[in-house]
């Protein structure tokens, strides 16, 4: 079995069909020609998307925006209506659903229809857990939806160092449920979903990856994955970060510090992929938490092309291949390609500009 993260690649594979290679065709030829022009192309709509179910959660992790009470959208649950819209508009289309972002997923209840309706499309479907919701019941009913991968989190083989991030989390039974689900899926013969178990690596669990390998052996997931963590000042990285380095995805010496391989000139996620929050408000990818970058909203326009072509998303796009750094939530991002991609300042005409905002995208202004 192939696999890279939580992700089977078979799987991943076989959701493609000539519309999908097509429009992944369209869009990854847009970028590059963005990327070298430094100009807004865009050719085809997302070939990959994340859907938020919730923003809301049991835990209270200290560097999630949810967690930590720093959430300034409204806090909620995504519609059956609402997926359903989305799946009828750019379903064709994608091939790659994530079905999480800030919040548990089975805090809503239309979570595994969200699943079905993506899996009639034959779209590849993953999500991230903290695993305090694997009833039995939840279990079977989440192996028969179809999910094609999980994350499930775990930082930490003790209750003490646990719960040290995952706030109000029972490391037993997320143990137990985690146990069971790979025991039903045994019992059940299934392959799907995968499962792979996320060790976040802190200063105060470091000391534990050993354990946490032998843990997952125990257990029988099919995926470790051993991931840093994201910090926005000083004072969190003197709290969070491992001593380690290789563990580190920042350069810190105690006093400044910034992301490791920062040097990217722009990023592929606007072109390829895009974010609808719980509330169908769309915005560009996932490290913008808090919608400060909404281009528009799914249910007040009935057309996702306008979204994803409006004059805000071509101004972000424009302003990605131009001066990425100039993008708040960029500047803690190290995804994207490097300093390799030249520069053809001949191609850059001084007349190039943006259209002006009018009609319903007033509602969302360009920021500066």
């Amino acid at each position: 079995m192939v696999l890279f993260n939580e992700l089977k690649v078979v799987n991943l594979v076989r959701s493609l069909n000539w519309r999908r290679i097509k429009n992944l065709i369209l869009t990854g030829s847009s970028f590059s020609l963005s990327a070298l022009l430094q100009k807004n192309i865009m050719w085809g709509r997302p070939a990959v998307l994340t859907i938020e179910p919730t923003n809301l959660c049991n835990l209270r992790c200290p560097l999630c925006t949810t967690g930590n009470g720093e959430m300034e959208r409204s806090a909620g649950k995504m519609s059956l209506d609402t997926f359903r819209k989305i799946i009828d508009t750019v379903g064709d289309d994608i091939f790659f659903l994530l079905l999480y972002h800030q919040g548990e997923p089975y805090i809503n209840k239309n979570f595994l229809d969200f699943v079905r309706l993506a899996k009639e499309k034959k779209i590849y479907c993953t999500t991230s857990t903290n695993a305090h919701y694997f009833t039995d019941k939840n279990i079977r009913e989440t192996i028969d939806s179809g999910l094609d991968s999980m994350i499930v989190s775990i930082d930490g083989v003790r209750q003490e160092s646990y719960e040290t991030y995952r706030i109000k989390g029972n490391l037993n039974k997320v143990l137990q449920g985690l146990e069971r689900f790979v025991k039903i899926k045994k019992e059940l013969n299934r392959s799907t979903p995968l499962v792979a178990l996320q060790f976040l690596v802190m200063k105060h669990n470091e000391h534990e990856i050993p354990e946490v390998k032998k843990l997952a052996r125990k257990i029988g997931v099919d995926r470790l994955l051993i991931k840093n963590i994201e910090v926005r000042s000083k004072e969190e990285a003197q709290q969070w970060l491992p001593k380690d380095n290789r563990y580190r995805r920042y350069h810190f010496d105690d006093d400044k510090f910034e992301v490791k391989n920062n040097r990217k000139q722009s990023c592929p996620r606007p072109w390829l992929s895009t974010l609808i929050n719980w509330d169908g408000s769309v915005v560009p990818c996932c490290f913008d938490k808090n919608g400060t970058h909404a281009m528009g909203n799914i249910n007040q326009f009935q057309d996702f092309d306008y979204i994803w072509n409006n004059t805000r998303f071509k101004h972000f796009r424009h302003q990605l291949s131009t001066n990425r750094k100039s993008i708040d939530m960029c500047r803690n991002c190290n995804m994207g390609f490097g300093s390799f991609i030249p520069e053809f300042k001949w191609f850059k005409k001084k007349s190039d500009t943006l259209p002006q905002a009018s009609g319903d995208e007033k509602k969302f202004p360009i920021l500066k």
